[in-house]
């Protein structure tokens, strides 16, 4: 055991490292902190000095961290998001405001079909809770539950459906079916509801499963019943970028009703018959806010679930 003394080891050290780690180039990050590079490379060895520890293997144009320096990194990444948790808590505090909730949406639900009206209705029983709104990406507010840094996230139902998560739970609210959003111009637009079996000569545009594969499991499982695979033509990086791709009368992506990103003037969303979608709440069961699960039921009972 080495005889390490970290008291001369500054906040300012260690987010140069972090930094210095996630853009895998000093000289990038020297940028984003307005240095140099000779002064942070200096910075950088200097910590390692301190700590007797090798923190980075350098080459000519980047550097990667040693296990330790991969270590100690996850360590500290996880602890400087800690701690401007607690900074901005502690202001709620001086604000006398003590009980806030955290909730997460995903990014391509319409807040207003179902959120705002949970939080008006909640604000209104509970005025001296704070209630404090992010939006992300569905893998993205997921991890913002899963490490704490949120209490609650409403989420799409595909995204949970097969999956086991330790010590997070989740209820399905706003149950409906899938539906298939495409041009105007597409025949099939017209009808109130279809079959997913006459989408097979659709060309569909697609989550990437680089970011999210539940997607595209999504959309196999959908298919796979009526005997085709989809024909993906187009990946994208993200929900609300399905849209910006239906450029054929053929294009077409699955959604549900909830879905945020659409211009009535040139898209159709079209229930799909015997399909099952809609959107997940979900929480951690460790949570100790007695009054998150006020929360928790107020939205329930907006939903009408149990």
């Amino acid at each position: 055991m080495h005889n390490v003394d970290i008291r001369n080891v500054s906040l300012g050290q260690i987010q140069y490292f972090v930094k210095a780690a996630e853009y895998g180039n000093i000289t990038k990050a020297a940028e984003y902190f307005n240095l140099t590079q000779p002064t942070l490379s200096k910075k950088l060895k200097s910590l390692e000095a301190q700590l007797d520890l090798q923190l980075f293997l350098r080459g000519s144009k980047e550097i990667r961290l040693t296990p330790a320096g991969r270590y100690l990194c996850e360590q500290w990444k996880n602890s400087m998001t800690r701690m401007e948790k607690e900074v901005q808590y502690a202001h709620v505090l001086q604000q006398g405001q003590t009980k806030s909730i955290g909730i997460a949406i995903l990014d391509s639900f319409r807040p207003d079909s179902f959120l705002l009206p949970i939080r008006e209705e909640f604000s209104k029983k509970y005025p001296d809770i704070r209630l404090r709104i992010e939006s992300d990406a569905a893998q993205d507010i997921r991890h913002m539950l899963i490490h704490g840094e949120v209490d609650v996230i409403f989420s799409i139902y595909y995204d949970f459906e097969e999956k086991e998560m330790e010590q997070v739970n989740w209820c399905l609210l706003g149950e409906t079916s899938h539906c298939a959003c495409m041009r105007k111009e597409n025949p099939l637009s017209m009808r109130t509801s279809i079959s997913m079996g006459e989408l097979q000569r659709a060309d569909f545009i697609c989550i990437s499963p680089q970011y999210l594969p539940e997607y595209v499991k999504m959309l196999e499982g959908l298919c796979s019943p009526f005997g085709f695979a989809p024909n993906i033509t187009n990946y994208v990086s993200s929900a609300n970028s399905l849209t910006l791709n239906l450029q054929t009368e053929r294009d077409v992506f699955i959604c549900d009703k909830y879905y945020a990103d659409l211009n009535e003037k040139e898209h159709a969303v079209v229930p799909i018959e015997g399909t099952r979608s809609g959107f997940v709440m979900a929480w951690q069961l460790d949570n100790t806010k007695g009054y998150l699960q006020d929360f928790l039921a107020e939205a329930r009972r907006m939903m009408g679930a149990r």
